[in-house]
């Protein structure tokens, strides 16, 4: 690495953790206000999310959801995805005990019977609500776990850095997704393995199957109902869900999921897939606004959706 590009990253660390820093300690209605400005300019400057949101919208509810109705879960996805991007720099200047005071823990007894019995799990969730607090609110509440979390590294390597210090905050292994599966594999092959794996976006066919969401064909991947179905673990599917004004959260668990063993692969992992496709959608369907609808999630069967323009309002 050159001595600028060592300059350049420090400086964008060093920038980062003043933010962080001030975020954290700031009373919560100013945090809320930054919450709130940023949205407000993403909004303004970010017409293509709109347009992608919207066509989401349209296309899973159609004329079953008002305009009005549409705008509004747009507007509130804008801060949502504000807030998690404010939250994520500051949350390593918040304590852990203050930081997991505001999370509701419900049904947590799917996983640890889960874990108990099959002696590891894979978490799956979506981008939903605070889905980053996976990675650094439930790993400290199971330490025995050896744990790792999937995510997508950019293009931008001080960024990346970033993304991988606030994941492995809490000693969670953070695997990159392109060639994650023989990390996977290694992680699952020892003690009481747990990986986090966010199941909810659009993906190439060659990397998975169609299931049915929204009534709509959409690509899934099949990568923890592979994990299931090789080494016996049940899947729990993990949704974080945002309370008023960003004060608490309500983190649910479902029931396991387990991929069978049938001498019909190709049934069985097509079977567990789309049960965790049911399951994210009847939690989207329960509090729409707290999903990430900027994804261009059925791009693969109707790639056309996204190319119609939509009218843009604040």
């Amino acid at each position: 690495m050159s001595l600028r590009a060592k300059i350049f990253k420090g400086a964008i660390k060093t920038i980062a953790n003043c933010m962080g820093y001030c975020l954290a300690k700031m009373p919560h209605w100013l945090f809320l206000g930054h919450i709130k400005s940023l949205a407000l300019i993403m909004r303004i400057c970010d017409r293509r999310r709109f347009k992608d949101a919207k066509a989401n919208l349209d296309f899973a509810y159609g004329t079953q959801m008002s305009e009005e109705q549409k705008h509004t879960i747009i507007k509130i996805c804008y801060e949502n995805f504000a807030f998690v991007l404010l939250e994520t720099i500051r949350v390593a200047f918040i304590p852990l005990e203050k930081h997991t005071q505001r999370f509701n823990f419900v049904d947590e007894h799917y996983l640890l019977d889960t874990l108990q019995k099959d002696k590891g799990a894979v978490a799956i969730s979506a981008h939903y609500g605070y889905w980053e607090a996976i990675a650094n609110v439930l790993v400290p509440r199971y330490p025995w776990c050896n744990m790792a979390s999937l995510g997508r590294l950019t293009s931008f390597n001080p960024i990346n850095e970033m993304i991988i210090e606030r994941r492995e905050l809490q000693n969670a292994k953070f695997i990159d997704k392109k060639g994650a599966f023989k990390h996977l594999l290694k992680l699952y092959s020892g003690e009481n393995p747990l990986a986090g794996i966010l199941v909810d976006q659009n993906i190439s066919e060659d990397e998975g199957i169609w299931v049915d969401f929204f009534g709509k064909r959409a690509t899934h991947t099949t990568i923890a109902s592979v994990l299931s179905r090789r080494f016996g673990v049940g899947i729990v599917p993990i949704m974080i869900s945002i309370g008023q004004d960003y004060k608490n959260f309500e983190v649910r668990y479902y029931p396991p999921i387990y991929c069978k063993k049938s001498e019909d692969s190709t049934a069985d992992i097509l079977q567990a897939t789309q049960a965790q496709a049911n399951v994210i959608e009847a939690a989207i369907r329960a509090k729409p606004q707290d999903w990430f609808w900027f994804h261009k999630r059925w791009k693969s069967a109707y790639k056309e959706i996204y190319n119609s323009s939509a009218h843009f309002k604040l």
